[in-house]
């Protein structure tokens, strides 16, 4: 049973409250613990060290990020739990036909979902953060809290594994992310275009190429946009272009023509049924020449891999995102564990289980190379 003691008030800052009137306050088990084999100097300290950690871990779960925008681009999905190691799921492919048929036929065409099975792994992702004997005294000595920025390193860095997973997906441990996964992956299969060469000079394909004209640049966007939703019967509605930030600020700062105060983005933005916001081009710090190389005299091949390694070029990505088409697993948030006493140091592991993107409807997505 958690002991509880009599100790004084702090706000919400983890600041004692002048004048206050003593609260009850539970000994987690884990700092009872510490206090009983002499690890912490008596209740007083478990109180002091347990209040410092809860505040350190309040302030690295509010932190964001916004440079690592993997998170906020799809659903999040958190069922299964911690004890999950596989998550199966189907991937679906619509498909069918109707056919004008004899009274007594027997072979009738077929209209089903073509789905098929994948099984994607759940890895744990850690690191640990700790505070030695000597900073535990000093903080109490001076009364500055304990350095909270450990914490949320910690936390950082497990959001930068997430969000380069959720991207690129990890081959060999079996997970798959949006853009690339191990072989096989429904991500591998999205369909691939190259971009029209431009109206002018040398017809060259990229947006900076002087070839380009932004008449050209909207087409390109409105092309990609009006292939999925038409090639598609109408299935998938694009909502999102995922593009680098210099792509977007392209757009953004390039004028529609020499006689016209509206940049690209605007006059687009202003005549496109599907992306009607700003905020629905997504400018990502990761695909920044991460697509294959095709464009007028590129040297890769439209089959290259989009896995954030492998030297690419310029391109976009045309989403019809929504949870029924792709989605983040993530059976077990990132948490903070027990502390634990090693050596001379207060220790606390950090973990969470993670198992990529589900791509559910490979369709919903189309990669645009060359510009």
């Amino acid at each position: 049973m958690s002991k509880t003691v009599k100790t004084f008030a702090v706000d919400e800052q983890n600041q004692p409250i002048p004048g206050a009137a003593d609260v009850d306050f539970i000994l987690s088990d884990e700092v009872e613990a510490l206090v009983n084999a002499g690890h912490l100097v008596g209740d007083d300290e478990g109180v002091f060290f347990q209040r410092q950690l809860e505040y350190i871990s309040a302030k690295s779960f509010d932190v964001l990020y916004p440079e690592l925008k993997g998170r906020t681009l799809f659903a999040l999905n958190t069922e299964g739990g911690e004890g999950i190691n596989l998550i199966t799921y189907r991937s679906y492919d619509q498909r069918g036909d109707t056919a004008i048929i004899a009274g007594k036929a027997t072979d009738l065409p077929r209209g089903d979902i073509n789905g098929k099975e994948y099984s994607i792994a759940v890895r744990t992702f850690g690191n640990a953060f700790g505070y030695s004997r000597q900073e535990l005294a000093a903080s109490k000595v001076t009364g500055l809290p304990l350095e909270a920025r450990k914490a949320a390193a910690s936390r950082k860095s497990y959001e930068q594994k997430v969000n380069q997973v959720i991207f690129f997906g990890s081959p060999d441990n079996n997970l798959q992310g949006f853009f690339n996964g191990p072989a096989g992956a429904p991500a591998l299969t999205c369909e691939r275009n190259v971009v029209a060469g431009g109206s002018t000079g040398g017809n060259a394909t990229q947006w900076r190429s002087g070839d380009k004209t932004p008449d050209d640049i909207i087409a390109d966007l409105n092309n990609a946009l009006t292939k999925m939703y038409a090639d598609t019967k109408q299935i998938f509605s694009p909502n999102m272009i995922i593009m680098s930030v210099a792509d977007k600020k392209l757009l953004q700062n390039t004028p529609r023509s020499t006689q016209s105060d509206m940049s690209i983005l605007s006059w687009f933005l202003a005549n496109n049924d599907f992306i009607t916001s700003a905020d629905q081009i997504k400018d990502v710090n990761e695909v920044a020449n991460i697509y294959p190389d095709v464009g007028t005299g590129g040297t890769g091949s439209i089959s290259d891999p989009i896995d954030g390694v492998t030297p690419g070029a310029s391109g976009f990505t045309v989403v019809a995102e929504s949870e029924d088409n792709m989605r983040i697993r993530e059976p077990f948030p990132y948490m903070h564990l027990p502390v634990q006493y090693k050596g001379l140091e207060y220790e606390i592991n950090c973990y969470g289980r993670f198992a990529g993107v589900e791509m559910i409807r490979p369709g919903a997505v189309a990669h645009w190379c060359g510009i």
